[in-house]
């Protein structure tokens, strides 16, 4: 039986999703920035993570204090109306979704589906990273998100029944292996977000600091010899997303695993960096990135 406490979550989640879905889209898009603004205010604890990342990256180094403040509100703002279009994703749906994202390139997923092996899309949590599945689904390819369960399964089913309204299928991370590579050996794609904190992951410099990458996207590109694809997802207004295209990343198949693996994830992570630099705002500067390091 659910918690009281998860079950008033639940009800709050539900709420705030009817009413995000009562209003038209682009009032649905101030709602969700004017619930990042509150946020952003009354939720001191994220922000000051917020803004301990930033200034401890290297972005940092490029804004003045005041800068850093109010690109902090803007993340906030971001991540509410991330939330906002995340609980309309039925009423969006896949015909919806082809409607608002702009594609950079689809292509490296034509050519990997042609090539037998399967693909494996990368992404981070930026802009609107959940419309990805939804729309490449409703282009014609079928993607499985692999994904760690919410601590509250009431929630937790909620957000699985609307990505699966858009078409998308669901791995759970608890036992991601066995039907990660089913997925992979029936030639069908697995969607990753591959950006936070991996407590045994791989070494490397991440915005200027270093990080704990996971091991498991490369890892399973070279066990199964499937490409990654990495792609951002970039919000410009409540009806237009652009999708960019990173590269696309063979296993190099060297004979030395543990190298592979740092070759390839290098690769995809040099791509994230990119595009947070270009848009900081659009990233979840919010999450506790960076564990390897005492604060």
């Amino acid at each position: 039986m659910a918690k009281l406490s998860h079950r008033l979550e639940y009800a709050a989640v539900f709420l705030f999703a009817a009413i995000a879905n009562l209003l038209s889209a682009r009032l649905a898009d101030s709602f969700g920035s004017a619930l990042g603004s509150l946020c952003h205010i009354f939720w001191g604890s994220r922000k000051k993570v917020a803004l301990e990342n930033i200034n401890k990256s290297d972005i940092g180094q490029n804004f003045s204090n005041v800068e850093i403040e109010a690109l902090v509100k803007r993340v906030f703002q971001n991540t509410g109306r991330t939330l906002v279009e995340v609980s309309r994703l039925r009423q969006l749906g896949q015909n919806g979704a082809r409607k608002i994202v702009e594609l950079d390139s689809l292509q490296h997923l034509a050519k990997a589906k042609s090539e037998g092996n399967g693909c494996i899309v990368l992404t981070a949590h930026f802009g609107n990273w959940e419309l990805l599945g939804g729309m490449a689904t409703a282009l014609g390819f079928k993607i499985h998100f692999l994904i760690a369960s919410q601590h509250n399964l009431l929630v937790n089913d909620f957000l699985i029944n609307l990505r699966k309204e858009m078409g998308v299928g669901i791995i759970s991370l608890e036992r991601s292996a066995r039907e990660v590579f089913k997925v992979l050996k029936a030639n069908g794609i697995i969607a990753i977000v591959a950006d936070q904190h991996a407590p045994s992951g791989i070494k490397l410099n991440f915005l200027g600091r270093e990080a704990l990458l996971p091991r498991g996207p490369a890892l399973f590109s070279i066990r199964r010899k499937a490409p990654v694809c990495s792609y951002l997802i970039r919000r410009e207004r409540f009806d237009r997303h652009v999708v960019i295209a990173g590269p696309m990343i063979y296993p190099p198949d060297s004979g030395d695993e543990e190298a592979d693996i740092r070759y390839i994830t290098e690769k995809y992570t040099s791509f994230f960096e990119d595009g947070i630099r270009q848009w900081p705002d659009q990233w979840l500067w919010t999450h506790r990135r960076w564990k390897t390091e005492k604060n």
